[in-house]
């Protein structure tokens, strides 16, 4: 899970899951405009990534489901 800052100040909250060839997909949490809004963000995001996926946090997303 990392943490960017938009263009608009917010602190936008996301999940990035990579494989080993180096191709990544990141999910948007959300974006959040003060200290409160991020506690909630990164919460959520340690459930998205706890709730049982096959993916959980520290492991590497084996494969890129989305054809671009």
């Amino acid at each position: 899970m990392r943490t960017v800052k938009t263009a608009s100040g917010a602190t936008a909250v996301q999940i990035v899951y990579s494989s080993r060839r180096g191709a990544r997909d990141i999910e948007h949490i959300g974006s959040a405009h003060d200290d409160a809004e991020l506690a909630v963000l990164r919460a959520a995001g340690q459930q998205r990534m706890a709730a049982g996926q096959p993916y959980g946090p520290g492991l590497v997303r084996k494969f890129l489901h989305r054809n671009r």
